[in-house]
């Protein structure tokens, strides 16, 4: 039972929101708007009450700003998502594995209007892309960008996009988590994404989720799901990580991401003594681990943390809650905060630019804490 939880966290079944599955440059200026800061949190409005406006309401404004983007491929046939208006230079943005591998790609608009669209830049990483459009200006209908650091569980969302391409629909719920961690399409971390149960499904991806007020504060992107289809449990990537990939791709095509190049154990030691029914001392005997912190299993070679002398368990595994587990350095400090789990880690990572250090406190296991600091490199494609 113990080693099927930590399976899961492992492998679990995870669905991009295309409806299946371009190189560009420097696009100008841009003006995107956003919502004045120091706004009302998001959660003090129900759509519908008296006090803010109907879902209604909240479609009636943003619904026109709302896209169809359909691609066309060789190798994969046609595909597509959906995608929302940032400003009256006409570009869009989207999910990066909506257009990916595209040999081209238009967009739909509520109006009828239907443009061909130039692929502005993509980045994996963060699962974002921007379009551009060459449309009359009555047509570009841009959304406000709020703050998804406002956001709290409960708070209400809309959910607007091209569901099985049965056309731009609504839909409703609640924010059922935040700061979620959930898997770029390469392979990397996005953190902090917004869990919710309003539905979404293939063709959601790239269309937005919005708070009470209308305000953009995700872009749709993943389900998590045995069957493919709609269970409540749906992931939208944070606004304020897009705006600040969105600022970058449009100014130069493409997006510099801060590289440790290690990879993690799933979960920390806290919570791997916890599931194999140890407390932290006896597992820290047994197997010569500090009480917590985060597994390195392996350390890319040549990498920035193998060249500051961090070390994986590519040599060593023991069998703990019936999995094997690689007894490599373990990180229990990042810029002098504790670490609990690999997340932690990878969220001060994200939150850094190539060229930046990063100071670690690493206890190799069964010898004394060290102090190691990390220089970043250029994140590799995969």
């Amino acid at each position: 039972m113990v080693s099927a939880i930590i399976g899961g966290l492992i492998a679990t079944v995870l669905v991009y929101l295309g409806v299946s599955n371009i190189d560009g440059g420097s696009s100008g200026d841009v003006t995107i708007t956003e919502a004045p800061g120091g706004a009302t949190p998001t959660g003090s409005v129900d759509p519908g009450s008296a006090e803010g406006p109907s879902v209604r309401d909240v479609y009636n404004q943003d619904g026109p700003g709302v896209v169809t983007v359909e691609v066309a491929s060789r190798e994969v046939g046609p595909g597509g998502g959906s995608g929302f208006v940032i400003d009256k230079q006409g570009h869009v943005v989207t999910n990066q594995h909506v257009v990916d591998g595209a040999d081209s790609v238009s967009v739909a608009f509520a109006s009828g209007a239907r443009e061909r669209a130039r692929v502005v830049g993509e980045d994996p990483s963060t699962d974002v892309a921007v379009l551009q459009v060459d449309a009359p200006e009555e047509t570009l209908k841009p959304l406000t960008l709020g703050d998804s650091e406002a956001l709290g569980v409960g708070d209400p969302v809309i959910a607007i996009g091209n569901p099985l391409d049965v056309g731009i629909s609504v839909t409703t719920g609640i924010v059922s988590g935040v700061g979620r961690p959930i898997k770029a399409p390469n392979n990397y971390t996005i953190n902090g994404a917004v869990q919710t149960d309003a539905a979404i499904n293939p063709g959601n991806s790239g269309g937005p989720l919005l708070d009470a007020r209308g305000t953009v504060i995700g872009v749709n992107s993943q389900i998590f799901s045995e069957t493919g289809g709609f269970q409540g449990v749906g992931f939208a990537v944070p606004i304020n990580t897009v705006k600040s990939v969105v600022e970058q791709l449009i100014e130069t095509g493409r997006v510099e991401h801060g590289f440790i190049g290690v990879r993690m154990f799933p979960v920390g030691v806290g919570e791997l003594a916890a599931y194999s029914g140890r407390d932290a001392g006896r597992l820290s005997d047994e197997f010569g681990l500090p009480e917590d912190g985060a597994i390195v299993s392996e350390a890319t070679r040549g990498g920035p943390a193998d060249e500051a002398g961090l070390r994986g368990g590519e040599g060593r595994e023991e069998e703990i809650a019936g999995l094997p587990v690689p007894i490599g350095d373990v990180i229990t400090q990042v810029r002098g905060e504790p670490v609990s789990t690999p997340d932690d880690v990878i969220e001060v990572v994200n939150s850094l630019k190539p060229g930046d250090d990063l100071p670690l406190t690493v206890v190799t296991p069964g010898e004394e804490p060290r102090e190691v600091t990390v220089r970043l490199g250029v994140q590799p494609p995969q």
